[in-house]
């Protein structure tokens, strides 16, 4: 598990040798067009999957557009909300996709035998420093960074507002006070999709790991079990976040919320808040365009100096190392950096990981509120890619049943530390 922690250009030469190929009398040159009339008539259809689905109807006109603009390629797009499952399927089936999209460290190491190097492509050079780390395994680069992308509490300015509060909580005791001050005012404070594992077990849960002052070393430390998992020291405030986020939300019932009621109840403004983040800008704007909004990082601490955004790469596009078509699967990334803004950035609506891509203002006040973090270097990495594979999915169910009243705290983190130390050693 140790392992977590740590342009080819291509074209086909014709030489005179192809004239044997020719038939008799017919002149070289004649030859030479008929084999590149061939390999242009040929039909090609790449196969993609990936995991953003809130972008799943951008991705297919993306996917419509290169196929107009490459005749002889037809790009196929498959968007599931469980891209793991489904590429283990495929996979498993022998119906690989060409292109296909991973999380950062874990699931690049857990791939790597499986992915394309990529390191001397000739966008990789454009790609953002911090982008670099999470698609590097074995000291080769495999990925085509989407986005950075930043979560927290997404909430409602009018709400925060018609409560009385005039700046966002920046300490665990304000964001208590907030929600105080909104349930005065008649106001649910969240609607948590805690029926969605990433929402509860992944991001929610990352918090108080980033927050170690030293986040690699106590992950570290957690694999060669010179500490526990009870030894991370803002374990309480994201316990004390959890509670707040149940006492002044839906209650036991916030296991049953979908990502799809989250985000409708918000939208909609019959809560204040919700945790999430950037990606939820397009369905927001479906439900409510005229919606004012904004982001803050969530306090674990009564330490200003300690809230920060969670900022990473949510996911890399990767290459097949078996795919039947590696140039055209090359030349698919190629294209999608060549026209990055018009899809990254102004289509998906995402915040660019390339140095050569700018954000748009039109990316909404989400990301706008992500770029403020950036730029006064307030900023958490995510630490979740480090755990151990399969262990996100897995801790959302000890999560589930202490925001469910049947855990403890002790008790959810013994089964935390069991699942961490069982997965570990796999």
């Amino acid at each position: 598990m140790k392992k977590r922690l740590s342009a080819v250009c291509a074209g086909l030469l014709l030489t005179a040798a192809l004239a044997g190929c020719a038939g008799a009398g017919e002149p070289r040159h004649a030859a030479v067009d008929k084999a590149r009339r061939d390999a242009e008539d040929k039909k090609v259809t790449l196969k993609l999957v990936q995991f953003k689905i809130e972008i799943t109807d951008k991705v297919k006109q993306m996917a419509a557009d290169y196929s107009k603009e490459h005749p002889n390629v037809t790009l196929e797009a498959e968007v599931s909300f469980d891209s793991a499952t489904l590429l283990k399927t495929r996979f498993a089936s022998g119906d690989e996709p060409d292109v296909f999209m991973v999380q950062s460290f874990t699931d690049i190491a857990d791939w790597s035998e499986r992915l394309a190097d990529l390191g001397r492509e000739p966008w990789m050079e454009k790609v953002a420093p911090s982008a670099v780390p999470g698609m590097t395994a074995k000291g080769r680069k495999f990925g085509f960074p989407v986005a950075f992308e930043g979560y927290g509490f997404v909430y409602n300015k009018d709400l925060f507002r018609k409560a009385g509060i005039e700046q966002v909580p920046v300490t665990l005791t304000e964001l208590k006070q907030a929600n105080e001050k909104l349930k005065a005012a008649g106001i649910l404070s969240y609607n948590e999709a805690y029926n969605i594992w990433w929402v509860l077990g992944q991001h929610l849960f990352n918090l108080p790991f980033a927050y170690e002052k030293d986040a690699l070393g106590m992950i570290d430390k957690l694999y060669k079990g010179e500490r526990k998992v009870t030894d991370v020291a803002a374990m309480n405030g994201f316990f004390d976040v959890l509670d707040m986020t149940v006492k002044f939300g839906k209650g036991e019932e916030a296991v049953g919320v979908t990502y799809d009621s989250q985000l409708f109840d918000f939208a909609t403004g019959k809560t204040a808040m919700m945790q999430q983040g950037v990606w939820t800008i397009n369905s927001i704007m479906k439900i409510n365009p005229n919606l004012n909004m904004g982001m803050f990082a969530i306090p674990l601490t009564d330490n200003p100096d300690d809230t920060k955004l969670p900022v990473g790469v949510p996911g890399y596009y990767v290459i097949n190392k078996n795919s039947k078509h590696m140039e055209e699967s090359k030349k698919f990334l190629e294209w999608l950096h060549q026209n990055g803004q018009k899809y990254l950035v102004d289509s998906f609506k995402l915040y660019p990981a390339f140095t050569d891509l700018k954000p748009s203002q039109e990316l909404g006040p989400l990301a706008s509120d992500l770029s403020a973090y950036i730029e006064n270097n307030k900023t958490l990495p995510w630490i979740h890619p480090l755990w151990p594979s399969g262990a996100n999915r897995e801790f959302a169910l000890p999560l589930q049943k202490y925001v469910g009243g049947l855990y403890s705290r002790e008790q959810t983190l013994k089964e935390v530390q069991d699942i961490w130390e069982a997965r570990a050693k796999r």
